[in-house]
């Protein structure tokens, strides 16, 4: 079963009070981030195959078991088998780059994340 996901974290394009009616569509959403404890099989198969069918360009995945963050990017789009091409993986002594729109906005030290 594939429905509509709520993400753990995301970053939106436009103002807010454009979503006040309606949730964000695929194609304003710049990111999305999961924090599972507990689901990490199901963000890392189902959830992903979801945000790679509708072109989310970067899914984030916070592995807290692990204690890593997981960058995938670069999403197939719809078809048979929905799939990110690229997957980076930062561990805990790492800076993380924030990208949004092909931009480097920031920087974001592992290490704080995690507790």
């Amino acid at each position: 079963m594939e429905s509509e996901p709520e993400p753990d974290a995301s970053v939106i394009r436009g103002q807010r009070r454009a979503f006040l009616q309606h949730h964000p569509m695929p194609t304003d959403v710049a990111m999305i981030g999961e924090v599972p404890d507990s689901s990490l099989d199901y963000d890392r198969g189902i959830k992903k195959r979801i945000y790679a069918r509708a072109s989310i360009p970067i899914y984030w995945i916070v592995n807290l078991a692990d204690r890593c963050i997981e960058v995938f990017t670069a999403p197939t789009g719809s078809g048979e088998f929905p799939d990110y091409l690229q997957r980076q993986v930062f561990g805990e002594d790492d800076s993380v780059p924030v990208i949004l729109d092909g931009n480097e906005v920031g920087r974001i030290v592992m290490r704080e994340l995690l507790p």
